[in-house]
Formats: structure tokens, C-alpha cells, sequence
């Protein structure tokens, strides 16, 4: 589909909880719209591959002196290796494309005069950058602190007491890097022994210690499974 590159005198705009990654043209800043919880993404902006598979909110910020900010669309260079749909990358398969960032240009309204709902020949780029997708070979728990901070990997077995709390995060590697992306992870432990509570954070599971046992949390993502052994034990007097 051909676009008219038209570069519009931007500045970039760290937005978000990430210093974010400047598109190839130095026109727009974009960041994953993390949850404090994604300590790498904080930290570090969209500079790894998204995982196949997961899918990653995004968020991208420009500005221009004496002007309001543009209407923004996000479209896929390739489609075949990750789409966009309602400000997310989905990533489909393993590879690189562009995501390219546009905004309308002259001419692009419909008969009733309002902007079409798809990019045309008449719509602006006004930046693009480039989007690693690679397939995850590791699943990795780590352990969320209170400060909403995310540890290192969990050991293969753990223990509790009655009562405790432990929030765990799946994340998919390859290799040695940690790789983007929300989850559509399967927990599963003893309900006898914990409760797993789904507070609506993807690929995320809050675990409470409810009786003295052993169990094991399993969890399922991307065809991958990781678990780490929990025992449970009981204060006694």
C-alpha cells in the first residue's frame, strides 16, 4: 500500500512509564503502556522481541511546537508477522517489520466528512519503527514485590506460611533475553492447600497460603510449562 512520507517537525515526548524507543525518522516516541509490574519494560522501552503469540499494549506520543497533536493510526508493514488492533501488537510469527505510524492527510474524509476508518493513499507516515517478533523456548516465574517490582526467576521450590501472599508473573524468554508481551497463561495448584486469585492482570496469578500442605503451581503459555513446588506450612504455638 503506498503512503505519502510527509515529515511533520515533531519532537519526541517520553510518555508513559518507559523512556520509550524513537521511531526510525526521530518523529514519535513509543512506549509499551506497561503495568508497574513489567520491571523490563519500565525500565527499557520497547527494545526486545515481542513474543509470538502474546500481545503488547502500546503507546505513542508526538508533539509539534504551536500545534495540537495529530490523530494517530498504527498499521503493519507485514501483517503475517504481528498485526495491530485497538493500540496492541499481536504478535503472530517469528521475524522483523515495521510498524508504521501515520496520520491523516488532505483528502481523507469520507462523503459525510469524517475521517475513513482505513489508511488510504492521502495519509501521512509519520514515523516508523521496527518490530522484532521471536518465538519464546522459556517460560520464567518471578515474584512481584509489594512495591509492585519484579524480582529474579523463582527457585524450583518454594515455602510459605498460612496466610502468606505471593503474586507471580509468567514471562517468556528465548535463550537468555526476556522477550514483550502479555500472556494468556493457564495457572493451576491444590486448592486445598492455596488460592489463586486472578486480579486482572494478564499471565498474572495473586497466590494466598490457605492450609498446611505441598502442591505445585503449573502454569501453561505459548505451549510451554513451568512450576515451582510450594509447602505450605502452619505457625504453631
Amino acid at each position: 500500500m503506498p503512503f505519502t512520507r510527509f515529515l511533520l517537525p515533531f519532537l519526541a515526548l517520553a510518555t508513559g512509564c518507559a523512556q520509550g524507543s524513537s521511531g526510525a525518522l526521530g518523529q514519535t516516541d513509543t512506549t509499551a503502556a506497561c503495568p508497574p509490574s513489567e520491571l523490563v519494560c519500565a525500565v527499557a522501552g520497547i527494545d526486545a522481541p515481542i513474543a509470538k503469540g502474546a500481545a503488547l499494549p502500546i503507546q505513542v506520543s508526538v508533539t509539534s511546537e504551536g500545534a495540537a497533536t495529530p490523530p494517530l493510526s498504527f498499521v503493519s508493514a507485514n501483517p503475517a508477522i504481528f498485526t495491530i488492533d485497538d493500540a496492541r501488537i499481536h504478535a503472530q510469527a517469528p521475524g522483523l517489520a515495521s510498524m508504521l505510524i501515520t496520520t491523516a492527510g488532505v483528502g481523507a474524509q469520507d462523503a459525510e466528512g469524517d475521517p475513513k476508518p482505513q489508511a488510504s493513499n492521502s495519509d501521512l507516515v509519520v514515523d516508523f519503527l521496527h518490530v522484532w517478533v521471536a518465538e519464546a523456548d522459556a517460560l520464567r516465574l518471578h515474584r512481584v514485590t509489594t512495591g509492585g517490582l519484579q524480582t529474579s526467576p523463582l527457585p524450583a521450590a518454594m515455602e510459605m506460611l498460612v496466610g502468606d501472599e505471593l503474586t507471580l508473573v509468567a514471562a517468556p524468554h528465548r535463550g537468555p533475553q526476556r522477550l514483550l508481551g502479555e500472556l494468556d497463561a493457564a495457572f493451576e495448584a491444590d486448592p486445598q492447600v492455596v488460592l489463586m486469585l486472578d486480579e486482572g492482570v494478564a499471565g498474572s496469578r495473586r497466590i494466598v497460603a490457605t492450609a498446611p500442605g505441598e502442591t505445585t503451581v503449573t502454569v501453561k503459555a505459548l505451549d510451554i510449562e513451568v512450576a515451582v513446588a510450594l509447602t505450605v506450612l502452619e505457625v504453631k504455638p
